[in-house]
């Protein structure tokens, strides 16, 4: 005590040095600190997802990766969005998105057109596209489609409704074809005898409106299809590999967590899609996960089943000329990489 006194006070100008030397000390020990304990920067990724927010299992995937850390702990801060009008591959061309959502069928003619695009996850082990009918109408078969009104959504007759047919002996002159809307109500009040839907959601908002109907999925009558997947360019997987594997190492802990947990998940999906029906949510979900199951994991895939839908669409879509390498389409090695052989994420 008496030392300190016989010292006296410092000027006030050595006081503020004094204490800046000091922040400056603790700045410098605490930035050692992080490094030793390995903290690193986070990388900036953008998802966007090609509809608005729901539970379908590519989205719930990254929703589910991106609200428990999984995204964090491989070094990534997503940011997730969703396309309003379709704008999602033209975003990611742009280099805008890093990540996006498509359907394997609408990927293939994509790369027939020689888009630089590739999936690098495929969550439908079957096609998302099916037909309804109302119960009770004398339609229980494709055979029954024969000279019934069957429609068909945005201008375009799918080559899964010309194949489910040719399943029955029928061609497209032996139904009456009719555009129709993306609006499930023109076939609630009769505008067409058999209408086209998104499995995973339609029949379910179709059922909850008090109509009792038959499904149609053209997987079960032997047509070969796939459904959604996670794409992104071209450039992205030649130049960083290490990104995609590490975006799709944690896509896939989403999708596995959120099979799991699936309560927890519709949870977070409402964080989401807020206001959404929880119960029509789930529905969707599940459907979704019924679809996406396969033994050696989820997200997996093998060029054969990519093979398979190229000659569907080669028979049955006009438009779909001229065949093209499948390895071009679909690179699983992502996925693969992340799997043991029992389908467990390593």
């Amino acid at each position: 005590m008496k030392r300190a006194t016989t010292r006296g006070l410092l000027p006030r100008a050595r006081v503020a040095a004094a204490l800046l030397a000091l922040l400056l000390l603790g700045g410098l020990l605490a930035a050692a600190c992080g490094d030793d304990e390995g903290e690193t920067e986070l990388r900036e990724v953008t998802f966007m997802a090609g509809f608005r927010p729901q539970a379908t299992l590519p989205f719930t995937a990254v929703y589910v990766a991106d609200a428990q850390g999984y995204f964090a702990e491989e070094g990534l801060a997503v940011t997730i969005q969703h396309s309003t009008q379709g704008e999602h591959l033209q975003l990611l061309l742009a280099g805008d998105v890093d990540f996006t959502t498509g359907t394997a069928a609408q990927l293939m003619r994509r790369r027939a057109a020689e888009t630089p695009v590739r999936a690098v996850a495929l969550f439908g082990q079957r096609g998302d596209q099916g037909f309804v009918a109302h119960a009770g109408s004398g339609i229980d078969s494709p055979a029954d489609f024969a000279g019934r009104s069957v429609g068909f959504k945005a201008g375009v007759v799918p080559a899964e409704l010309l194949a489910l047919l040719a399943t029955a002996g029928l061609e497209a002159d032996d139904v009456n074809l009719i555009g129709v809307p993306f609006d499930e109500r023109v076939f609630i009040e009769g505008g067409v005898d058999v209408f086209p839907v998104f499995l995973s959601n339609e029949p379910n908002r179709i059922r909850n409106a008090g109509f009792e109907i038959n499904v149609f999925d053209p997987t079960d009558h032997g047509v070969a299809t796939l459904g959604l997947t996670i794409l992104t360019h071209e450039d992205t997987i030649a130049e960083d590999r290490e990104l995609v594997q590490a975006f799709v190492r944690a896509a896939m802990r989403g999708a596995n967590y959120a099979a799991a947990n699936i309560e927890h998940a519709i949870e977070i999906v409402l964080t989401h899609a807020e206001g959404a029906d929880a119960s029509h949510q789930r529905y969707l979900l599940e459907t979704d996960l019924r679809n996406a199951q396969r033994a050696n994991g989820m997200g997996r895939a093998t060029l054969d089943q990519w093979e398979a839908l190229q000659g569907v669409l080669l028979e049955f879509d006009p438009a779909f000329e001229s065949p093209v390498d499948v390895s071009t389409v679909f690179d699983g090695s992502f996925v693969d990489a992340i799997y043991n052989d029992d389908g467990t994420i390593k």
